[in-house]
């Protein structure tokens, strides 16, 4: 195992090449040092973690240090696989669940970049190797139920899937959870769609507010995040993902 030193915290990792560059900019405190911050401002001793889209155990180990327990949910078998090689050799309360968020039965994951095992694992675009996997679901009631607190604190990355389950953020229990860390992908979806480019982008931005309106009842902390990616797409010419930070009122 490799030991990786990040925001003050020491994580241990299966040595893989191909993520050298990564694990330095990990180290270096390049990588989303937005995320961590809002990871230790809500999760203490008294919380439970809830990492859906754990990918290779970056943030769910990292918050397992300081939280009560952490409770991870990654469909990707390879990812799923590093994150079972790392339970031994870290520390904290850490449940594995094999799964995808969706209120469906089954859910088809789709590789991207090559195969299995980045962070681009998705439901709704592929690459052209054509690989899929039949993953099982979980629901929110689901983990919620699993959670060993009355203290919750979420973090959801899953690659534009954010979009096709609104009815799993109504289910967030307004009382208990601190705080909901959503990533957004709308190029994600916007790749997913077809039609006129700039139908497209329309039936994206609908989507975009119809996504934040599901989580009314939290505040939502940082609104220049979604406006500046706006800004950032229509300068560039190109649909530009972001994170919202939903607070408890």
């Amino acid at each position: 195992m490799r030991a990786i030193t990040y925001f003050q915290r020491t994580v241990y990792f299966p040595d893989k090449p191909e993520k050298v560059r990564f694990f330095g900019r990990l180290q270096s405190g390049q990588w989303e040092p937005g995320t961590f911050r809002n990871i230790a401002r809500f999760v203490d001793g008294k919380t439970t973690y809830i990492d859906i889209g754990g990918w290779i155990g970056v943030t769910p180990y990292w918050a397992a240090q300081t939280a009560d327990n952490v409770i991870v949910v990654e469909p990707d078998p390879v990812c799923f696989g590093i994150l079972t090689e790392m339970k031994g050799a870290n520390t904290g309360e850490v449940k594995l669940v094999n799964a995808a968020l969706s209120q469906d039965e089954r859910l088809v994951l789709n590789s991207v970049g090559g195969g299995f095992g980045s962070s681009e694992t998705s439901a709704l675009i592929a690459d052209d190797t054509g690989m899929t996997i039949e993953a099982k679901t979980i629901t929110i009631p689901e983990l919620q139920a699993m959670a060993r607190t009355e203290r919750l604190c979420l973090k959801i990355d899953i690659e534009g899937y954010e979009y096709k389950v609104l009815d799993q953020f109504r289910a967030i229990d307004r009382k208990r959870t601190a705080g909901v860390l959503l990533a957004v992908h709308p190029q994600i979806l916007a790749a997913s769609l077809s039609g006129p480019a700039v139908l497209r982008v329309i039936r994206t931005a609908s989507a975009t507010f119809r996504l934040i309106r599901s989580l009314r009842g939290f505040r939502l902390e940082n609104p220049s995040a979604l406006w500046g990616a706006i800004r950032k797409s229509v300068s560039k010419g190109e649909i530009r993902g972001f994170d919202l930070l939903f607070v408890a009122r």
